[in-house]
């Protein structure tokens, strides 16, 4: 009884650790998700979204699909994980159950490792008295592991989030990614799209830091992006505060769901263009989410 006690409150903490690349990694599952799980699970078909809590008590499944594989409907967990965790094919087994338990359908168990660390190896075993009880197969995708240079080659921009920690990764490869997000995307998604790999780029292990820097140095144009979007040049015409907002509103979802509330709360307060449009800019540049809280409670009070 004592260790179920322990293993949620080591989920929790893991959870929080990871919370700017979980956030990074939804968001962009919810633009690509058709076009990334083939990349890591070859000839799947994605039919539906089945991101929902699984109903017990300290479970949450992170990205749950209705895929067709192999010849039948299955359900699909992708797990994030950002460090080692040696519980973690225990808690994907929970997941495992939880999810067959609800969909009645045979259950894919995804661990998608960001950086490099420890990782498990496959398949998780129980053994009473040198018996073999259970045997739970699962699929672990480490990033360092793929080559970055591969979905250059294909175009694969989709993938293009997920370079900076990939093998091959290097100032040159990542400023031709960021041209090519560039050119297939809108200045309003490619900003969304650029945060996330920020957020991927600034942890990775791939590059040296002065090179991270050089990367960096090559996506400084927010201010530009935003002050010229003629979608946001177009809404500040016909209704400047209440458009700018709405801007401050999507960047907080976008980067940080967390605070959405509070971005709602604080910002009907404000009247001031320019104040609104610093907020924008400084919520996309905030690097992690205490930044971000402290951009809300000083510049919106």
């Amino acid at each position: 009884m004592e260790r179920q006690q322990e293993l949620p409150h080591e989920q929790i903490t893991v959870a929080h650790s990871s919370q700017p690349y979980d956030n990074a990694l939804k968001g962009l599952m919810g633009d690509h998700a058709a076009e990334i799980i083939p990349e890591f699970l070859p000839e799947a078909t994605v039919v539906s979204e089945r991101n929902s809590e699984i109903r017990q008590e300290n479970l949450r499944a992170d990205l749950v699909y209705l895929v067709y594989y192999e010849n039948e409907l299955q359900i699909l967990n992708m797990e994030l994980q950002t460090n080692s965790d040696s519980n973690m094919p225990v808690r994907m087994l929970r997941y495992h159950v939880g999810l067959h338990l609800d969909h009645k359908l045979p259950v894919i168990s995804v661990i998608l490792y960001l950086f490099e660390t420890s990782v498990p190896t496959p398949p998780y075993q129980e053994r009473s008295a040198g018996i073999e009880s259970l045997t739970f197969h699962y699929h672990v995708i480490a990033l360092w592991k793929l080559d970055a240079r591969k979905y250059i080659e294909k175009r694969a921009v989709y993938m293009y989030t997920f370079l900076p920690a990939m093998k091959g990764a290097n100032v040159a490869l990542l400023k031709e990614a960021i041209d090519g997000m560039k050119q297939r995307y809108t200045k309003e998604q490619l900003a969304r799209h650029l945060a996330r790999f920020q957020t991927i780029l600034r942890r990775s292990t791939m590059l040296s830091e002065a090179d991270k820097q050089l990367v960096e140095e090559y996506m400084q144009y927010y201010d530009s992006l935003l002050d010229s979007d003629p979608y946001i040049q177009q809404k500040l015409t016909e209704n400047e505060v209440r458009t700018l907002q709405q801007v401050v509103l999507d960047a907080v979802e976008g980067q940080f769901p967390l605070l959405v509330d509070q971005a709602r709360e604080s910002i009907v307060q404000v009247e001031k263009p320019e104040v609104l449009r610093l907020l924008v800019k400084q919520i996309y540049k905030a690097p992690d989410e205490q930044t971000a809280r402290w951009l809300l409670e000083t510049l919106a009070a």
